[in-house]
């Protein structure tokens, strides 16, 4: 899965209307009842405020009185092709005085929202485990020889008589670590959610 951590607007004109979309990160989907109330304190004076979300199994699409099925549902269908969670999209409409007809009025919602995710920095969703290690000096010295063999980051580290650390890292760190190091006590401590670009 991926998200967007940095909120990001484009906009297009089609006939006369002004189509801005807007993505949002959001945690929760009680999130999304303040973001609408800023996006239309910043555009008090548009027609439409069409929106769609997506929390890991909470999901909404708004039409937001367009015609049924024209803005909402298609914009929550574009977040689940690009595989994306913890987004807020929201399209506000500008109405020029042109009615764009249902067929038109969709693809344009979806162009608005298509613009604005193509213009934003897309990150990727992985899940990592906290492990709590206990190192002796020398095979933490041993340890940040072998970098190359794993991918994790370090927090929390304690120098004492060993080293204890906090390793975060995939889930089969552990097993991988204990081939190396058989006598050291590895315990996981939870997981976490990071957030990993996908290009520079």
């Amino acid at each position: 899965m991926y998200t967007i951590l940095e909120k990001n607007e484009a906009s297009i004109i089609k006939d006369r209307s002004e189509f801005i979309g807007i993505i949002i990160h959001i945690n929760s989907p009680d999130d999304v009842g303040r973001y609408l109330q800023e996006i239309k304190k910043e555009y008090p004076k548009a027609k439409h405020y069409c929106y769609a979300y997506i929390v890991g199994d909470k999901k909404k699409g708004f039409d937001d009185g367009e015609p049924s099925k024209t803005a909402g549902r298609p914009l929550l269908e574009l977040l689940e092709r690009k595989q994306l969670d913890e987004v807020l999209l929201v399209v506000v409409r500008y109405f020029g005085g042109i009615l764009l007809g249902a067929s038109r009025l969709m693809s344009t919602y979806i162009e608005a929202g298509v613009k604005v995710l193509d213009d934003s920095l897309l990150l990727k969703i992985e899940t990592k485990y906290v492990y709590h290690c206990n190192f002796t000096y020398k095979d933490f010295d041993t340890f940040k020889r072998l970098t190359k063999s794993f991918s994790f980051s370090l927090e929390n580290i304690n120098y004492d008589t060993t080293i204890n650390v906090d390793v975060l890292a995939d889930e089969n760190f552990g097993e991988q670590l204990t081939n190396y190091f058989p006598q050291m006590s590895v315990e996981v401590h939870g997981k976490r959610k990071v957030y990993k670009k996908i290009y520079d």
